[in-house]
């Protein structure tokens, strides 16, 4: 069973890696994987908020715990006590929970960009993949 980390190592970004290896740990497989997670990367769009692996841990709990039915307030209202427990969790790990505090950089500069290559940042970011992927399996 290939892991976040596997997908990651392959050249996916941090959302598309987590979603895709957390799919594969539920044993969900979904031709929309890992589309529907590239806009996550960097923080959204490169933006530097929200982690990419932690959005893509949030969309696996989706996938697991999330509602079919709009109506369905009780299956919605408990996973978003899941979700904001595991990002408790990450934050408690991790210390933060935004790609900019986490890797130091924005991504949308070429000189964010630039310091990100030349300080190979993306190792950086392969650690957090696996400590965000160990925590999302533990609430899931």
């Amino acid at each position: 069973m290939a892991t976040a980390s596997d997908f990651h190592d392959k050249g996916f970004n941090c959302a598309e890696s987590t979603l895709q290896g957390l799919a594969e740990y539920l044993g969900v497989q979904n031709e929309l994987l890992p589309q529907i997670a590239t806009g996550f990367g960097g923080g959204v769009g490169h933006t530097g908020r929200i982690c990419g692996a932690i959005s893509g841990a949030v969309m696996a709990l989706g996938i697991k715990y999330g509602r079919r039915d709009p109506q369905d307030k009780k299956t919605r209202d408990e996973l978003y006590q899941r979700v904001e427990a595991f990002l408790k969790k990450v934050g408690e790990k991790l210390g933060h929970t935004d790609c900019i505090d986490l890797i130091g950089v924005p991504l949308n500069t070429e000189e964010g960009l630039k310091i990100y290559r030349q300080n190979h940042l993306r190792d950086k970011c392969h650690t957090i993949i696996q400590t965000v992927e160990d925590l999302a399996k533990e609430f899931l």
